[in-house]
């Protein structure tokens, strides 16, 4: 067994934390293996290449970013070993067994998408590995007697998120004819088939499609758009993809605006003449108590475009860090002992108020912000 001092700041940061007990489900020897606490790794899992890559590094960029403050702030050696999903399931699985076969991994930031958490929650559970997501929003992933017990999510789900935007699509847009398309994925096909319901149950006439992930042309979806339809829902991942589908029906002429929803949100790659989206974290750009951490984010970024997914995934890594640290306040720690840590999480949030986690992982408290768009230019209307 490897040991190893914590360093004194940490030590004093711990004392201050609020952290009740819970407990945590131990199964395989490699969870109850002494951590090195002057050595932290925190393992980044997300797209980083494809479709979504622009999302991925966003993450890793803000991770990063929130890792270097920590350490700065506290004389630590915290570090990211990122993992590259590629918005696959089965890369997704791949990355989660080197990750979770390596002890110097000590948390999951991630999964960023759903299908990569119901892919590796069981194998995270079974190595009592935490993973913590800035952006997995598929509710099944922390319904009671799920499997993943060791997951957890800083962002609220849609069970929120769908009725969310039913609510907006029917009472202020009043749209009564509606295409809902999902993207064939663990994420959108569950969110496009609560939308619909929602909207039915109000009496709009919803029609449904359904595409690839990959898709990047919908001309022949777009030809099927009834001229009396007004929006069209797209639960999608790939923001450059909600783009597209906007510009054809204007090419075709069809009146229909894109709602899309998560993945959507970037201001760099869906920008609509008119259009909207949900998210599940606020745009800290429209947040004035936000100023300080954007400008010491431009600055080490040197100004690189971001939206909501990359402070959800900063916050992400500040339960990781806290739950470490927790764990390490007597010179050692054990995955059970940080995911323990993890569970009984009590920090202020970037995004608003603080981070804390009910029985099941879903973060308490969080809503979903819808975002007109206008000409490319985005903001906040609930």
């Amino acid at each position: 067994m490897r040991r190893g001092l914590i360093a004194a700041a940490i030590g004093l940061i711990a004392s201050a934390m609020v952290v009740t007990a819970a407990v945590a489900k131990t199964s395989e020897p490699v969870g109850l293996a002494e951590a090195d606490c002057t050595s932290s790794t925190l393992g980044f899992m997300g797209p980083l290449t494809g479709p979504a890559g622009f999302l991925g590094q966003e993450q890793l960029s803000w991770l990063r970013f929130g890792v270097q403050k920590w350490n700065t702030a506290n004389g630590t050696k915290f570090k990211v070993a990122p993992g590259d999903t590629q918005l696959k399931a089965p890369v997704a699985l791949t990355v989660g067994r080197k990750f979770a076969a390596d002890d110097d991994i000590w948390a999951i930031i991630g999964v960023s998408e759903s299908q990569g958490n119901v892919v590796t929650g069981n194998l995270f559970e079974k190595n009592d590995l935490a993973m913590i997501s800035g952006s997995a929003t598929r509710t099944s992933l922390t319904t009671p007697g799920h499997p993943y017990l060791t997951f957890f999510r800083v962002v609220p789900n849609d069970s929120i998120q769908g009725p969310t935007v039913v609510k907006y699509v029917s009472r202020i847009l009043k749209a009564k004819n509606v295409v809902v398309i999902d993207s064939q994925d663990d994420y959108s096909v569950p969110l496009a088939q609560g939308v619909t319901r929602g909207l039915r149950a109000r009496g709009a006439k919803v029609s449904r499609e359904s595409v690839s992930a990959d898709d990047t042309d919908f001309s022949s979806i777009v030809a099927n758009v009834a001229s009396n339809v007004t929006v069209v829902v797209f639960a999608t991942q790939v923001a450059s993809a909600a783009n597209t589908l906007s510009n054809q029906l204007r090419e075709q002429g069809k009146k229909a605006i894109v709602f899309g929803t998560d993945g959507a949100y970037s201001p760099a790659e869906f920008k609509p003449k008119s259009g909207y989206v949900s998210v599940f974290a606020p745009d800290l750009h429209f947040d004035p108590a936000a100023r300080k951490i954007v400008r010491e984010y431009n600055t080490y970024s040197k100004k690189r475009p971001f939206g909501s997914f990359g402070p959800a995934t900063y916050m992400a890594g500040q339960v990781a860090m806290t739950a470490v640290t927790k764990a390490c306040a007597d010179g050692e720690a054990t995955r059970v002992e940080i995911t323990k840590a993890v569970r009984g999480t009590n920090i202020p949030s970037i995004l608003g108020g603080n981070i804390q986690f009910d029985a099941k992982g879903d973060v308490r408290g969080g809503d979903f912000i819808i975002y007109k768009v206008t000409n490319g230019k985005y903001s906040p209307v609930g």
